[in-house]
């Protein structure tokens, strides 16, 4: 029995935790917007006019900053439309009339087939489990019943209850049956055949449709597959009896998803390249004959995702499942259905589950763009749900869901501007709110995962599409803000994990706009070791810059912590100056981050980080004195802006440049270095 909360547990939850906040808000939205019953007005009989609307607005307490900044971070997703259409297979659950002069043939000659069926070996344990574990509770409800009489009354009395209401809703279930009879289909009102489907029956029918589509076996064989795809709903069904080899399971399986695609062209007559032609057949007379047989295909696979568990079965279903796109298009509701499914998938983990989920999301979209909205809102909250938490376990999936993401947003770019747009707003917001008030609450609101990730999924669509859509383009200056903003609310030695990924971010906005970014300044905050390195530690410690925003306290002192900073500083000094390494202005810009490199390698005092330290100060030298030099011999000025673009252009071209061959070899070895462990991600695209 689970443990009763304590008054201050539950009061804690009630303000602090998401369910909490949102049930007080429902709440308060009930009360304010309270009705009296004959719904003329509020039962308190409050005016509803603009009077009694400001005496409402001057009754009701103000929202404090704290409640502001938790509203705001639950509004980061988008709101979903919950309203289901399902009408386009709902006429037809999968069966199809058979013909009766198909063979079956029996399992004598057949040695594989199984003595038991698939229920008993894959569920038999578990409902002796089951029973065996209500056995003890009834045990234990009869010892209570024994003990207090009154409670056992209590349950006599509901239980009388609970069997009338029950009685009612099959009866209320059995007239909708009846009344949906009439729009069924009139080979789904005969009983399925009740004969088992041995591998020589599935065989013969299987070569009956490969030599003739037209075949009458083709039905029997959907049939089967509506059998094999329901396989596990009921253990008591019809489907689960004719089932009794494993062998004939894969078999209808694996022919049916092969084939089915090459079988339904046939009976339309489509060529294999020709999409566009099934939507103009769906009011001729072959698609009208066709349709029961696509209609129960249809659900059928949908049945099938439903209840497979393994992803690499899932995998190879999807990828023969992705030829037959065309067919889910021709009706949205179902391709609605099947999208949120596969968005599930996309957002497995798995990476070959999720390539083939989202390359089957893709074909389906170009094929019905109206169904683009479902997918960019499913997609977008399913990121943030899973982005809530990083480790190095769910990096690298959270790096393809975010690049598969915006591959998906780039489609519509002017109607994933708006969404972007939204998103940028919200995250503005909170940003500005959690500066008002600087609680160490509200810093948390910023100092997560979600917040950061939803940061980097923007700046990844800004940069794809910056080139391309001048809507955009707008973005590009609040994202910026917004990095910028939050490594100034968040600052010391334990956030450089968080300021390293910011100024990856800025270098990342910089390729795409030459705009200048102070990302040195986001770097040198934190680089402050006068009392680190005064007390340090040579016990090994693994750290990951990659899934972390904080460092724990016990490994600041640490010699790894230490090593790792300055290296992963160095990369990205090194990525920010190679975008400027040709540029007119870059003895400016690297006059004050040499002082400071200067200064750290006078303070640092491990002798692994004077080389790397030193080699980057003579190479920023060397490139200063470089361009300073090209610099004294032209003649244009400032202001002439197509000189100052095509300043060192050839040297640019060639990549000869010595700043440029050093950046590669740092890249080099960020490579090596994370071979062993993966490290922090800084290259530059």
């Amino acid at each position: 029995m689970a443990k009763k909360l304590g008054k201050k547990a539950r009061k804690f939850a009630n303000k602090h935790l998401q369910g909490g906040a949102k049930r007080s808000r429902k709440l308060r939205s009930q009360f304010n917007r309270r009705t009296r019953k004959d719904g003329k007005g509020r039962e308190d009989g409050g005016r509803l006019d603009g009077d009694g609307d400001e005496e409402m607005r001057r009754s009701e307490p103000t929202m404090n900053t704290h409640d502001d900044v938790a509203t705001l971070a639950n509004s980061l997703e988008f709101p979903e439309d919950e309203n289901e259409f399902d009408g386009d297979l709902s006429d037809s659950d999968g069966y199809l009339s058979e013909d009766p002069e198909c063979p079956y043939y029996s399992d004598s000659e057949d040695g594989n087939v199984l003595k038991d069926s698939i229920v008993q070996d894959g569920l038999d344990g578990q409902n002796n489990d089951m029973n065996l574990a209500v056995k003890k509770q009834k045990k234990k409800l009869k010892k209570l019943l024994d003990k207090d009489p009154e409670f056992a009354n209590f349950l006599g009395k509901w239980e009388s209850e609970l069997v009338s209401h029950e009685s009612d809703e099959d009866s209320d279930e059995q007239d909708e049956m009846d009344s949906g009879d009439d729009g069924v289909d009139a080979g789904d009102k005969n009983p399925p055949s009740d004969k088992i489907l041995t591998s020589k029956t599935i065989s013969e029918w299987c070569q009956l449709v490969s030599k003739d589509p037209k075949a009458p076996a083709l039905r029997n064989l959907l049939n089967a597959f509506r059998d094999a795809c329901r396989f596990g709903l009921h253990s008591s069904s019809l489907s689960t009896q004719r089932l009794q080899s494993t062998e004939v399971f894969y078999q209808i399986i694996t022919f049916i998803l092969s084939e089915a695609d090459n079988i339904f062209r046939s009976l339309l007559d489509i060529p294999d390249d020709d999409k566009g032609k099934l939507m103009n057949l769906r009011n001729g007379q072959k698609w009208q004959d066709v349709e029961p047989l696509i209609k129960s295909y249809l659900r059928n696979c949908l049945d099938l995702l439903s209840q497979l568990t393994d992803n690499q079965i899932l995998t190879n279903v999807l990828t023969r499942l992705r030829a037959s796109a065309v067919y889910f298009s021709a009706y949205p509701s179902t391709s609605r259905r099947l999208l949120k499914i596969l968005i599930h998938f996309w957002a497995s983990g798995d990476q070959s589950l999720s390539l083939s989920s989202f390359l089957m999301i893709r074909e389906v979209v170009s094929l019905l763009p109206d169904c683009l909205d479902l997918c960019l809102t499913k997609g977008y909250n399913t990121y943030l749900s899973s982005s809530k938490l990083v480790d190095n376990r769910n990096i690298k999936n959270i790096d393809l869901f975010m690049n598969c993401l915006v591959e998906l947003y780039s489609l519509d770019v002017q109607k994933s501007g708006e969404r972007a747009a939204t998103s940028v707003g919200q995250l503005s917001a909170i940003l500005r709110q959690v500066s008002k008030s600087k609680e160490k609450e509200d810093l948390l609101k910023i100092d997560n995962w979600q917040y950061i990730n939803c940061i980097n999924l923007w700046v990844r669509f800004i940069c794809v599409n910056y080139k391309d859509c001048h809507n955009v383009h707008s973005l590009l200056s609040s994202v910026a803000q917004i990095i910028r903003g939050v490594a100034y609310l968040l600052p010391g030695m334990r956030y450089l994990p968080l300021r390293l990924k910011l100024a990856q971010m800025l270098n990342e906005l910089l390729n795409c706009n030459q705009m200048f970014f102070p990302v040195p300044s986001l770097i040198f905050g934190c680089l402050e070791f006068r009392e680190i390195f005064q007390k340090e530690q040579t016990e090994k410690t693994n750290i990951h810059f990659s899934s972390l925003l904080k460092v724990p306290r016990n490994l600041l002192k640490s010699r790894d912590f230490q090593e790792q900073c300055i290296l992963s500083a160095i990369e990205v000094l090194s990525a920010h100056f190679a975008q400027w390494s040709y540029h007119v202005a870059f003895p400016e810009v690297a006059t004050i981050p040499l002082i400071l490199l200067k200064r750290l390698h006078e303070q640092t005092t491990i002798d692994s980080l004077h080389r790397p330290l030193k080699r980057l100060i003579d190479q920023v030298s060397e490139n200063r004195d470089f361009v300073q030099r090209k610099r004294e011999v032209v003649s244009f000025s400032p202001n002439d802006m197509s000189s100052v673009e095509s300043f060192l252009e050839d040297e640019k071209m060639s990549g000869n440049a010595s700043f440029t061959q050093y950046y590669e070899s740092v890249s080099k070895n960020r490579q090596s270095r994370e071979r062993p462990r993966r490290g922090l991600n800084l290259s530059v695209k």
